[in-house]
């Protein structure tokens, strides 16, 4: 399913991968830090083959980006050995011609990670960047509760009735200044209020905490 709803939005190839608790995985066919992908085989085989997984600039610099950044970013935002651009330039002559990376942080120092990558040359816009986003935090935390079998449970007094407004706001797509006009409070209640939401969900982005208050059914956008 999440594979369909990125091809739609113009990424046909979808990477998903842990950068801690590997052994959670088990199920990965794929060295760490990879679980799933559908990237091209013969790439993936050479990609594997050359350990490119050790100087891959999209997975170590993801744990140090909190919201989704372009591989095309990369080179300018951090000063690429030559090893990595050439890898960079390999993964392009592979068909994966631009990408955007979306970092997963869980509560506990955890990171994952989501790549997803289009075969032709074109930048997703701000607006599709915080969709993608969205439904890689969504694909990940099912993902996971599939992995660990964990029930989800509803509990509908987790959280205040002005958290749950200003996650319904937020889901909505409304900036922390929007809420407070909407709500007559100022920015920094709505952002002291989020972050309330956010630790009790145990996230530490709006938008995973946004999700998960959809799936738990404490909000309904």
């Amino acid at each position: 399913m999440f594979e369909a709803a990125m091809a739609d939005e113009g990424c046909p190839f979808v990477a998903y991968g842990s950068l801690t608790n590997h052994v959670v995985y088990n199920a990965a066919r794929y060295e760490a830090p990879a679980i799933v992908l559908n990237y091209p085989p013969e790439w993936v085989e050479h990609y594997f083959e050359q350990k490119y997984q050790e100087i891959d600039p999209i997975v170590l610099q993801s744990p140090s980006y909190r919201s989704p950044f372009r591989w095309s970013d990369l080179a300018a935002a951090h000063a690429l050995q030559p090893a990595q651009q050439l890898f960079m330039d390999e993964a392009e002559d592979a068909g994966l011609k631009s990408g955007v990376t979306v970092p997963l942080h869980g509560p506990f120092g955890e990171v994952a990670v989501v790549s997803l990558a289009r075969d032709q040359a074109g930048e997703s816009e701000p607006e599709q960047t915080d969709k993608l986003a969205a439904l890689a935090a969504q694909f990940h935390i099912a993902y996971t509760e599939i992995m660990l079998g964990i029930r989800r449970v509803e509990a509908p007094a987790l959280l205040t009735p002005r958290e749950r407004e200003c996650l319904l706001w937020s889901a909505r797509g409304k900036s922390s200044w929007d809420i407070g006009m909407i709500l007559k409070v100022s920015e920094h209640t709505v952002n002291f209020h989020l972050k309330n939401a956010m630790k009790k969900l145990e996230c530490s982005s709006r938008v995973v905490a946004v999700v998960k208050a959809i799936r738990m059914g404490m909000i309904t956008p």
